[in-house]
């Protein structure tokens, strides 16, 4: 995967539906290494731990 990819890419590359996303280690890194360039589910970095800009 590359960087400029959205996060909507990634999952479909994934293939994962939105009730695996919490369970994927793979979505789970990519959101690690991406969360502060592209937009990510807040309540999924929230389930992660990751901290949430509400502003964004």
């Amino acid at each position: 995967m590359s960087e400029g990819t959205s996060f909507d890419h990634v999952v479909a590359i994934l293939g994962i539906t939105p009730e695996q996303y919490k369970t994927s280690a793979a979505l789970k890194e990519w959101v690690r290494q991406n969360k502060d360039e592209k937009y990510v589910p807040p309540d999924l970095l929230k389930f992660w731990g990751f901290a949430v800009d509400e502003a964004a």
